[in-house]
């Protein structure tokens, strides 16, 4: 017979909180105890045959392996790995997040999905972010979510590879070369267990550790420096086993060393007869940063491919492809995650295909908006006729037809989706609007 232990955490957990009031110190202490508590209760399931977990909304917990193991505070515009297990959890209920998009970034569906579990759980309804905390993963939701998870980070258990504890970086930001502290509070469970924990700097650099001997059942603090010498978002890894907690470093190159270069894209040939073999050709990774992929190349026919990278250098490629459709291609490089498009060729392809049309780029990520995406194009004059429609059901950009001296001139428009999806942007140019060209962009949250 299975017996089920509720548990009433409602006025253990719900208790005044301002996400602006308080220090990072202060939310790590009130995070630590918590899961203190949490992991006192969920020792008395452990000694209950059969014990199943009941929250406040009257859920039972999740499986093990889907733990978020959320260890700092995240909100609107965080990205980083804890993001995405927050991202896969929050997807295991299709009520609470019924999107299921996992990205990484914590944009307006996260959001909307952490105030339907908090809504759900009892933690919060009202209000908003810097009021209530509503829609921020704080230390009371995320004390719900470890008391949900068997395997997170708020078990007592002292398995080994798991990560019990938190980091804390100052500065986060900055100028290179950014000098930064990294203080680390490990086992934070109280484990009695022998256990070692590595702190990656996330730049190529060897990392550093922290040992916590057997029968030392309480927790241990240290505090490493580290020097960032280029520009680069880097992510600051606390890890143990398979298991990490992550805080992320944005590092702007600084006047002392040189300006990291461009990646680029080149095709060769760009316009000939179906089958047409093309071969892509350029640099990744041209700043030399530890953690610039992935990249890959999208041939604007469906089909893409990656680019691997050597380590922390730059990196030349050569990848051929071959188009065996008539029609007009652009082929772009992308890098990062959410992708970003960094650089883009155009092919023709077909029966005296050309790209007579002139030049035509698409950019996402503009201005580090996920949602934004700026198009480039040539037109024959500045008078010369143009139909730019974004595939969002908005209003086109257009130019009628004048008359006026020829002389190739380039035009430049961004626009910011309201919604992630797949989009093709179609400009058309000429007279007749006889040439067309288009371009996929997938936004994602």
């Amino acid at each position: 017979m299975i017996r089920t232990l509720q548990i009433s955490v409602v006025g253990l957990l719900l208790f005044p909180f301002a996400a602006t009031a308080l220090t990072a110190d202060e939310l790590r202490v009130q995070i630590n105890d918590l899961l203190a508590k949490i992991q006192a209760l969920q020792g008395q399931i452990g000694a209950t045959p059969g014990g199943v977990v009941t929250t406040p909304s009257g859920g039972t917990v999740a499986p093990a392996g889907t733990c978020p193991r959320v260890s700092r505070v995240l909100k609107m515009g965080d990205s980083g790995a804890d993001v995405t297990r927050l991202q896969q959890f929050l997807a295991l209920d299709p009520s609470v997040y019924p999107e299921a998009q996992v990205s990484g970034y914590y944009g307006g569906l996260t959001e909307a999905a952490v105030k339907r579990f908090q809504c759900k759980n009892k933690i919060v309804c009202d209000g908003d972010a810097a009021s209530t905390g509503y829609g921020v993963t704080g230390p009371r939701t995320a004390a719900i979510l470890a008391l949900q998870c068997p395997d997170g980070a708020g078990s007592g258990s002292g398995t080994t590879g798991q990560v019990s504890g938190f980091i804390k970086v100052t500065p986060t930001a900055g100028v290179s070369p950014l000098n930064v502290s990294v203080d680390a509070t490990v086992n934070t469970a109280r484990s009695c267990a022998a256990q070692i924990y590595q702190i990656d700097f996330g730049d190529g650099t060897a990392p550093a550790s922290v040992n916590v001997p057997a029968n030392r059942c309480s927790e241990l603090n240290q505090v490493f420096p580290h020097v960032y010498q280029r520009g680069g978002t880097y992510q600051v890894l606390l890890r143990a086993g398979t298991h990490q907690v992550s805080a992320t470093v944005n590092v702007t190159q600084g006047s002392g060393t040189p300006t990291p270069s461009s990646d680029t894209l080149n095709a060769s040939p760009t316009t000939g007869a179906v089958p047409l073999v093309v071969t892509f050709s350029g640099t990744v990774n041209a700043s030399g940063q530890c953690n610039a992929g992935p990249y890959r190349i999208d041939f604007g026919d469906g089909q893409s491919a990656s680019i691997a990278l050597s380590g922390c250098t730059a990196s030349a490629f050569q990848v051929p492809h071959t188009y065996s459709t008539s029609g007009t291609y652009v082929a772009r490089l992308y890098r990062g995650s959410p992708a970003v498009n960094v650089a883009s060729v155009t092919v023709g392809v077909g029966n005296g295909a050309s790209t007579t049309g002139g030049a035509f780029a698409v950019e996402g990520g503009v201005n580090s908006n996920p949602f934004t995406v700026r198009a480039r194009f040539d037109i024959a004059s500045s008078c010369s006729r143009y139909e730019l429609n974004w595939g969002d059901g908005s209003s086109p950009v257009t130019q009628a037809e004048g008359s006026c001296s020829s002389g190739v001139v380039s035009r430049e428009f961004t626009r910011t989706y309201q919604n992630a999806g797949s989009y093709t942007i179609t400009l058309k140019r000429g007279a007749s609007l006889n040439f067309i060209d288009t371009a996929a962009v997938t936004i994602v949250q």
